[in-house]
Formats: structure tokens, C-alpha cells, sequence
């Protein structure tokens, strides 16, 4: 009970966080009542997510804490959970140093976080890892090197389709051009970047796109432009209140007043950057706008205080300097004393052995007078050695022989292992890209996790006219047997439509099952394999859905009412009592909520007492998270499952797809 006390405690801080009304305090009292380390893990590393743009050092602390943690339970557990969780919070830390210009120390915390993440094959979160050593080298202007890791990055995003992320991406590009003074292509980015924030309504990275914009408009002199743009990034952030945001429009503000020539302005918003750059520790962009604040006060006449701030700057510009110089000489102190300890040993290592040699030779000349006296000795521990290295022979070669055979097996894994995960990339091809989902349903999320490399479960995608088909598939089986019915159940979706011209569900799910049950009767073989699948129709401009299942169901909610239409209990394939599948039809209304799934999610093992997750709790959390934004339900669904199963091995695959009217 005390679990699931805690994690209904989360859920609603999660849809607190996701109405942009957290109230950290809260969260943090939440984290003295929650036992399950799993949750109080995530916990803290959602506390260093919502707090590092706000409070940097509040942020450091929850994600040292997360990290502290993570690395507590990894140790005993070796749980993949806790292992990515560390990854997680390497990257919090980084974000943090980085803020701070401690660039040595943020470079390591992503390196290690990309270590995990590369082990765990985990793509977007190597995503992340490249962008922020990206941004590393981008601050200590190794461009070249910079635009390699963004690019990999971005590559990663947009093979996963993650709009948020390729924003991101594009921003980051940008800015890269623009310290290199290629402002045409900085503003080519820019508006990509724009372009995606918008489609994933992502206010944060529109922002930092307008904030972009404009400092490559006041760098062009075009300062009307430009004061608009910083005036639309600050309303944002405003509204966000997203600190380190409003800080840098302050100092960016004052930077183009005073290119204009308008000194009390540049003064007035420096001041007010320079306060809020204390009070977050950002030692980088405290000693630029010292910098800017001495030069305009030495410009007014005021030498005192342009004094005052040039040594600021020099302190905060040295700190950074000395930071990394220090670690510099220590790392470089460090392989000389290895290297003086390695040379003292080795002389050691002479002078021991010289000891050993004239010890041996006065031994040999001791042994020499006793040696007749000691033949018979001899002969026997010469009998003993032969049966002895006889035996020893033996052991060795059937030695070799293991290994050798292991070898085998490990290349013959390494083999499967390969073969499997180029499977994968051809399984991925034939999944609908997200973001041609995006342009036709913009309100939707598909989670979609596989219990193996490959998977049984797939999601299917087509429009036709003025209409969307869409659905989810669970065929036999999963790994590699499910995936090889998943594409003949694909294949057959794709031809009841383009070959056969139909739209209808019903009718589609009929020419299915038999272009299905013909594919499997060419074989000689007994194969009843098939899929079970919920299969939608929806018209967006007559606000009308049919829907025809396999053994699936359809969930809609509408005033926090859940209403299930269940399909026909008949599967995609062999069957002994075929019957024509029914349509059911419903007329639409804005806010309503429909879900289509495979049983993977209901059918999972774990909780307190190791039982199913069962299709009613499932209702139930549908219910629950159907007011979330429909990003945030995927998040929660996510968390959910993995708490759940704790430690237990994942049973099926699983498909869950929602979509808001």
C-alpha cells in the first residue's frame, strides 16, 4: 500500500509538472515519505530537470543525490533501471558544471553518461550525450569538432523522429554558425528549429529560437529586428519563469543598446543580468557581462566602478581558466610521480634479482656435494614429474578444446546477436514514421516497446482521402518468430488497402485474414500463426470513427467515462468458425480520448506480490492519465510499467497508442 501511496503521490507531481505549476517544495517534502528506490531515484532526477534553469545549485544537489543512489543500487542489483537512471543524472550534472563553466568537470559527467548509454544502446539519450559535448567543444571553439558530435546527434533524432529533440538540434547548429560569423546559415537553422518547436509546441526551445534570431540580427546591425525578437524570446521565458532565459535577455538587451550607442540602457539591464547570474553562480556569463559593464562605465566617466567590474570579470575569467589548468597540471603531476615510482621499481626489480642469482649460484654449489648421496632422490621426483606433466598434457588439450568450443558459441551468438539487430532496422522500416503520423493526427502518442530486439507487436498507419486507418498489431509469438508474422500481417494490411482499394475496417480486417491464411498455406507445415489486432478508421472533417477488431479492443473516454467496444473474438489467420467482421461506428467529440493496445501492458508480471497487471488496472490508469497532455500520458505509462515490473523480466511485447479529438 505504502508503494502505491507513493506512486499516486508522483503521478500527480508529474501532471504538475506537466501544467507548468510545480511546486517544488512539495516535491522535495515527497521525497522524505517514499520508500521504493526506484521512484525516489526518478524523483530526484525530475527535481534537478524542473530546478536547473531556476535554482543551478538546488538542481546540483538532487541530481548528485539521484546519481549517489542510482550508483547504490546498481551495485547490488545490477538492474538496467538504476543503470539508466545513473546515465540520467551523469547528464544533470553535466548541464549544471557546464552552466557554472566548470567545462572539465561537465565534459566528464557526459562522458560517462554517454558510456552507460551506448551500453544500455539506449539511442536518444546518446543523442543527448553527443549534443552536449557538442556544445563543449562549441565553448571552447573547437568548431570542427563541435559540428561532428552535433550532427551525430542530430542523425540519432532523426532516424528516432523525436520532433522536440530535432529542434533542439537545429538551435545548436545555429549558434555554432554564428560564432563562426555565418550568419546565413546560423538563420537557416534558426528557422528550422522554429519550424519543429512548433509542430511539438515546445515553448522552451521557441525561446531560445527567437533569442538566437535576434542576436544574429544585432550582430548585422538590423537592431529594430532584433529587439523584437529578444522581446518575444523574454515573453516566453516570462511565462515560463525560466530564469537563466530572462537573465540572458537582460545581458543581451544591454548588448544591443549598447551597440545603438544608448548607454543608461545597457547599463540599466546589465545590472540586471549581472544580479541574476550571481544569484544562479554562472561564473561564464557573469565575466562577460562584467566585461560589457566596465567598458560602458569607463565610456560614462565612471573609472572607479569600471575598475571595480574589469577585476570581477578577471576573477570569474581566470576562475574558469585556473579550473581547468589546475586539473591540467595535476593529471600531468600525477604521470610523473607514476612514471619516477615505475623507474625506482624496475631498479629494484635489478637489484633483487641480482641478489636472487648469487644466492642460486651458492645454492648450486651447496647442492653439488650432496647430489650422489641424493641420485635415488632424484630419480624418483624425475618418475613422478613424467606421470605429472603426463596428466597435465591431458588437461591442457581438453582445455584448448573448451575454449576452442566457446569460442565458437560466442561467435556463433555474436553472428545471431548481428543478424538479429539488422532484423531490427528492417522491422523499423516498415513502421509508419512518427512524423507522417504528426502531420495527419497532431495530438497522439504511440509507446512501443518491444520485449526482445525484434518484436511481434507493430503499428500500422495509412491515410486514404479525408481519412486516417490506423491500429495496433500483436501477431504470434515474439523476438524473432513474431517479428517474421509481423511482416506477413503488415504486408496483408498493406495490400487489402493499395491492391484491394479498401477503407473500410471491417472489410480490410476480412481481406487480411485471407490474404494471411493463403500466405501460411504454402508451406507444408501446420502454421497457425496469426495476428490480433484494433483497427480504427477516422474522418477528421465529419468527426467519425469505425472500428472493426481481432480479438482486441477499442477504448474511447468521454467525460471522464470509459466506454470499451470489443472486437470480434476471431484472430487475423486460421480459424475454425470464420465469420465476417463487425464495424462498429461512432460519431466524435472534441476532448475525447481513444486507445488502442495490445495485451503486453495488462499481461505484465510484478507489483508487491508478483501478479499480472490485469486489463481492469489498466482501465483504470487509462482513466486516470486521459486529462494529461498527450506526451505526459506516454511518460506516465512509461513509469508505470517499469515500476511495476521491478526487477522482473519483461513478458511481452507492448503497443500502446493514444490519440486525443
Amino acid at each position: 500500500m505504502k508503494i502505491r501511496f507513493s506512486i499516486l503521490l508522483l503521478l500527480v507531481s508529474f501532471r504538475l509538472f506537466a501544467e507548468g505549476e510545480v511546486n517544488i517544495d512539495s516535491l522535495i517534502n515527497l521525497t522524505s515519505t517514499v520508500k521504493n528506490d526506484s521512484i525516489l531515484v526518478d524523483l530526484y532526477n525530475d527535481i534537478g530537470a524542473a530546478t536547473y534553469r531556476v535554482n543551478p545549485k538546488l538542481s546540483e544537489q538532487y541530481w548528485a543525490k539521484g546519481l549517489a543512489l542510482s550508483e547504490k543500487k546498481y551495485e547490488s542489483s545490477k538492474s538496467a533501471y538504476f543503470y539508466k537512471e545513473i546515465a540520467k543524472s551523469c547528464n544533470g550534472l553535466g548541464i549544471v558544471n557546464r552552466r557554472q563553466g566548470n567545462m572539465s568537470e561537465a565534459l566528464s559527467f557526459y562522458q560517462k553518461s554517454l558510456d552507460v548509454s551506448l551500453i544500455l544502446r539506449d539511442s536518444l539519450p546518446i543523442s543527448t550525450c553527443y549534443f552536449n559535448i557538442g556544445v563543449i567543444y562549441r565553448d571552447l571553439k573547437d568548431y570542427d569538432k563541435a559540428l561532428s558530435y552535433l550532427n551525430k546527434s542530430l542523425d540519432i533524432r532523426k532516424y528516432a523522429g523525436d520532433t522536440v529533440s530535432i529542434a533542439g538540434s537545429y538551435n545548436g547548429i545555429g549558434i555554432l554558425f554564428r560564432r563562426q560569423k555565418k550568419y546565413e546559415e546560423a538563420i537557416k537553422y534558426y528557422n528550422k528549429s522554429l519550424e519543429f518547436s512548433a509542430i511539438a509546441h515546445d515553448n522552451v526551445n521557441v525561446a531560445q529560437s527567437y533569442n538566437n534570431l535576434a542576436v544574429v540580427m544585432a550582430m548585422q546591425k538590423k537592431y529594430e529586428e532584433s529587439l523584437s525578437f529578444f522581446y518575444e524570446s523574454y515573453q516566453i521565458d516570462l511565462a515560463l519563469n525560466n530564469q537563466a532565459g530572462i537573465a540572458k535577455y537582460y545581458s543581451n538587451i544591454a548588448q544591443v543598446y549598447r551597440r545603438m550607442g544608448d548607454d543608461k540602457q545597457a547599463i540599466y539591464y546589465g545590472e540586471k543580468s549581472r544580479l541574476l547570474f550571481i544569484e544562479m553562480g554562472n561564473k561564464n556569463d557573469l565575466s562577460n557581462i562584467t566585461a560589457v559593464l566596465s567598458k560602458l562605465y569607463k565610456k560614462q566617466g565612471d573609472y572607479k566602478k569600471a575598475l571595480e567590474y574589469y577585476k570581477i570579470h578577471i576573477v570569474y575569467r581566470d576562475s574558469i581558466y585556473n579550473d581547468r589548468t589546475t586539473k591540467e597540471i595535476t593529471q600531468k603531476e600525477m604521470q610523473y610521480d607514476f612514471d619516477k615510482k615505475l623507474l625506482s621499481d624496475s631498479l629494484m626489480r635489478v637489484e633483487t634479482e641480482k641478489i636472487k642469482e648469487l644466492k642460486h649460484n651458492q645454492e648450486i654449489k651447496e647442492q653439488q656435494t650432496y647430489m650422489y648421496g641424493a641420485g635415488f632422490i632424484i630419480l624418483l621426483v624425475v618418475i613422478f614429474s613424467v606421470i605429472i606433466f603426463k596428466r597435465l598434457k591431458e588437461s591442457n588439450q581438453q582445455k584448448a578444446l573448451i575454449e576452442k568450443q566457446k569460442l565458437i558459441v560466442e561467435e556463433k551468438n555474436t553472428e545471431i546477436t548481428d543478424s538479429i539487430t539488422y532484423a531490427k532496422r528492417i522491422q523499423a522500416a516498415i513502421l509508419p514514421s512518427l512524423k507522417e503520423i504528426k502531420a495527419s493526427i497532431p495530438d497522439f502518442f504511440v509507446y512501443y516497446q518491444p520485449k526482445d530486439i525484434v518484436a511481434g507487436d507493430f503499428y500500422w498507419f495509412t491515410k486514404i482521402n479525408n481519412q486516417v486507418l490506423i491500429a495496433a498489431a500483436d501477431c504470434t509469438g515474439h523476438g524473432v518468430p513474431g517479428a517474421m508474422v509481423s511482416v506477413v500481417c503488415n504486408n496483408a494490411l498493406n495490400r487489402a488497402v493499395n491492391d484491394y482499394s479498401l477503407a473500410d475496417p471491417a472489410l480490410i480486417l476480412d481481406k487480411t485474414a485471407q490474404l494471411v491464411t493463403e500466405a501460411f498455406a504454402k508451406t507444408d507445415e501446420d502454421v497457425k500463426d496469426g495476428m490480433d489486432i484494433s483497427l480504427c478508421a477516422i474522418d477528421f472533417d465529419t468527426n467519425s470513427l469505425s472500428f472493426s477488431g481481432a480479438m482486441n479492443s477499442l477504448i474511447y473516454i468521454r467525460n471522464n467515462e470509459l466506454v470499451e467496444i470489443k472486437g470480434d473474438k476471431q484472430p487475423i489467420g486460421l480459424h475454425s468458425h470464420k465469420r465476417p467482421f463487425t464495424k462498429h461506428q461512432l460519431t466524435l467529440q472534441k476532448g475525447d480520448m481513444l486507445y488502442l493496445s495490445t495485451d503486453g501492458f495488462p499481461d505484465q508480471f510484478g507489483g508487491e506480490k508478483g501478479k499480472k497487471f490485469m486489463q481492469k488496472r489498466f482501465k483504470e490508469l487509462l482513466l486516470k492519465i486521459s486529462t494529461h497532455h498527450i506526451e505526459k500520458q506516454k511518460q506516465v505509462l512509461q513509469k508505470e510499467f517499469i515500476s511495476w515490473k521491478g526487477d522482473l523480466e519483461q513478458l511481452d511485447d507492448i503497443c500502446v497508442i493514444g490519440i486525443e479529438i
